[in-house]
This record gives C-alpha cells, sequence and structure tokens, in this order.
C-alpha cells in the first residue's frame, strides 16, 4: 500500500472519488485531489516521519480510519500531527481515532474544516487538535486526553468548540487565543492539571459547558483574559479551585452560571488592563467564597443572582466580605478562612457591610436552601489552593 502515498508527488491525482483502505497501510500519505473521499474501513494508518496523513486540498473526507504514529516533533505550534491539514477548505474528518502521535490534528489555513468524533489519546506536550488561521473551523463530539492541551485555537474567528470530552490534559481542556466570535458549548471539561481559557479576542461565546474538578493549585474552571465583550452562560463551575476567572477583562456578561463547591467561584482581578463585569442571575452554593475582588477599580454590576447565604429577607446581599478582599490580595491568609475569628467577623459584616463593599452587594439577590451536610471540598481547595496561585501570580 506504500505507493499510495506517492501518487500525489508523482503529479497522479487521483481520479477516484473515492479511496478506500483496508489492513494495514504504511504512511506517510498525502492526498491532494480536491472532494476526495476516504473510507477506512477499520484500515491502520501507521507513520514515524513527519505527518502521516496530509490532506491539501478543499473537501477532503476522512471517514473511520485509525492513525497510529507520527513524527517525532513535540514543538507545541509546529508539531508533527497524525492527520495534517493544509488550505483544506470544509474537509470533514469523521470517526477518526489517533494514537501515538504528538498531536492529533494540526489545521492551518483550512476554513470551515469539521472534526467529529475523534477519539485521541496525547503523549503529553503538544496540543490535541491544534487550529491555526481558519475561520469557522468546527471540533464536536470528539474526546480527547493526555495532551498539553486538548484543543488549542488561534485566529480562527467563528470557531466552534462543542459537545466534546476533554479530560485530564497537561494545562488546559479548550484553549482559545486571538479569536472572536467563537463559540464554545455544552462540552465537558474536567480533571485538567490548570483549567481552561479565553484569552485576547472579543465576543465570544462559552456557554452550556460542565468545568469540573480542576483542583490543582492555580485550577480554575476559566479563565477569561483581556477579552471584550464576551459571554459566559449557563454553564456549570463544580468542584475547581477557582471556578471563573475574569482578568483585564471588559463587558464580560456572567449569566445564569451555576457555582458549587469550588474554592472561590468567581475572581475578578487585574494584572495591567481593566475589569468590567454584569453577573446576573447565576446561582452560588457550597462555596468558600462566592465572589473575591483584587481590582479596587473594577466594575461589576451584581443583580438577581442565588445565595446558599443570602438572607431569605428582601435586602441586599453581599456576596463578598473585607477578608475576602484582603484574602485575594494575601492568599497565604486562607488558613484562618473558617477561624473562628474571622467567621465571627464575616457573621457581622453580613449584618451592617462596609460602605466600601456596597458597590459589589446584590439589590435582588435569591436564597437557595442551605446545604444539610457541607461539603469539605470548598474548604480543602480554597486553603491548599490560594497561597499557590497568590505565589504562581507572582
Amino acid at each position: 500500500m506504500r505507493p499510495l502515498g506517492l501518487l500525489p508527488l508523482l503529479g497522479l491525482a487521483v481520479a477516484a472519488p473515492v479511496l478506500r483502505l483496508s489492513g494495514e497501510v504504511e504512511g506517510p500519505l498525502v492526498l491532494s485531489a480536491p472532494g476526495l473521499v476516504v473510507e477506512g474501513e477499520g484500515a491502520v494508518l501507521r507513520g514515524k516521519e513527519g505527518h502521516t496523513l496530509s490532506l491539501l486540498a478543499p473537501g477532503i473526507r476522512v471517514k473511520d480510519l485509525r492513525v497510529v504514529g507520527a513524527g517525532p516533533e513535540e514543538d507545541f505550534f509546529e508539531p508533527h500531527a497524525a492527520i495534517y491539514l493544509k488550505g483544506c477548505e470544509a474537509c470533514l474528518l469523521e470517526g477518526v481515532e489517533v494514537e501515538g502521535a504528538p498531536t492529533a490534528v494540526r489545521v492551518e489555513d483550512s476554513p470551515k474544516a469539521r472534526i467529529r468524533g475523534l477519539r485521541a489519546q496525547g503523549l503529553g506536550h503538544s496540543p490535541g487538535v491544534l487550529v491555526y488561521r481558519s475561520p469557522e473551523a468546527v471540533v464536536e463530539a470528539s474526546a480527547l486526553t493526555g495532551y498539553m492541551d486538548a484543543v488549542y485555537v488561534e485566529y480562527s474567528p467563528g470557531m466552534r468548540i462543542q459537545g466534546n470530552l476533554l479530560e485530564k490534559n497537561g494545562r488546559y481542556g479548550f484553549h482559545v487565543m486571538f479569536s472572536w466570535e467563537a463559540r464554545v458549548e455544552a462540552n465537558l471539561s474536567r480533571e485538567n492539571a490548570v483549567g481552561n481559557a479565553v484569552m485576547h479576542g472579543a465576543a465570544n461565546l462559552v456557554a452550556k459547558n460542565q468545568l469540573l474538578d480542576h483542583k490543582t493549585p492555580i485550577g480554575y474552571g476559566l479563565l477569561v483574559q483581556d477579552e471584550q465583550g464576551t459571554r459566559v452562560e449557563a454553564n456549570l463551575f463544580l468542584g475547581n479551585t477557582l471556578g471563573l476567572v475574569l482578568l483585564d477583562a471588559k463587558g464580560v456578561a456572567v449569566r445564569a452560571n451555576r457555582f458549587l463547591e469550588n474554592g472561590t467561584a468567581l475572581r475578578i482581578t487585574r494584572e495591567r488592563g481593566e475589569n468590567s463585569a454584569e453577573v446576573l442571575e447565576n446561582a452560588f452554593s457550597g462555596n468558600l467564597y462566592d465572589l473575591l475582588v483584587d481590582d479596587p477599580q473594577a466594575k461589576a454590576r451584581v443583580r438577581g443572582n442565588a445565595y446558599d447565604r443570602a438572607p431569605g429577607l428582601p435586602v441586599p446581599h453581599l456576596p463578598t466580605s473585607s477578608f475576602a478582599l484582603l484574602l485575594a490580595r494575601q492568599p497565604e491568609l486562607s488558613l484562618l478562612a473558617l477561624s473562628p475569628g474571622v467567621v465571627l467577623w464575616e457573621s457581622a459584616e453580613a449584618q451592617v457591610p462596609g460602605l466600601r463593599l456596597l458597590s459589589l452587594a446584590d439589590p435582588e439577590p435569591r436564597p437557595l436552601p442551605k446545604e444539610t451536610k457541607p461539603s469539605l471540598a470548598p474548604l480543602l481547595l480554597g486553603l491548599g489552593g490560594g497561597l499557590l496561585w497568590w505565589r504562581w501570580r507572582r
């Protein structure tokens, strides 16, 4: 089967609309016939040099193929891939399995390329799916584990990442950079070493995802950094050291999310820019802290959220405290977070909040039923992670 990889190199374009592979096929294989359909039918394509399968023309479709191995290059931005798409507009990968390759799929300059039903296990140093300058590309219904980032995106407006399982990766589940109007929806991202991130873009949407169990010292469900006009809606943040972090984020809408049993549910912090956010109609339950603000100039509109600590009366509720603000600046004090003195301090302050904090009060809080049995998870996350987060930022 080796000659299949040489046909385009010899200038003999594959004329047939369908190329059926079977058994063991030795790569690398290079295909450049527009509209070609490659049917794997359970075939195994193996490679040890460069990209194992290269797709270099529009409209190619690959179905039901298993790819094993690729070249050794693990550079994060230019890795060898099991499947490499270049100039492959509207190409489709469906039902592909990958193992033993630095990167499963590398997509460059391939608008509207679609990856559906990918199953891939990584080697730990490169992205699982790398998408670069490919507007409206799609990664959906796939499962990726064991990579540095499961899905890494740059300069790809309108990108869609939806319905994927992204777990136990060395840094991020999804990581979207320098893109706008991207949609990250209905993914399950859990137990990644750091979490998930949307950075340096605008008008992106992160919605209906489950962001779970990012419990490392710097773990967060989602980092929104240097974004403008991005929306974070209807997500579940559960069991993270930090649920949602807004860092130099302008005009961000945080709406209808559930923050359950995180160390800190929502943290607003500043590095060089400024923060402005609307925090509306979310539910906070079982977190060590619902809100920490490490930016005295942050503009946060907090309204209509539900809290397990709300008094149940039609009065404003303050989802933070002066100790929480102090903790945001000196996380080593997290060791005192549940000490009797601090509990008494915060209880008293909840009755008569300091004037300096009133701008963060929710004027229309909704109560949630108190936990019948308090969980130790947010306590352990907050105490164990606060200090190390602060040291990492420094």
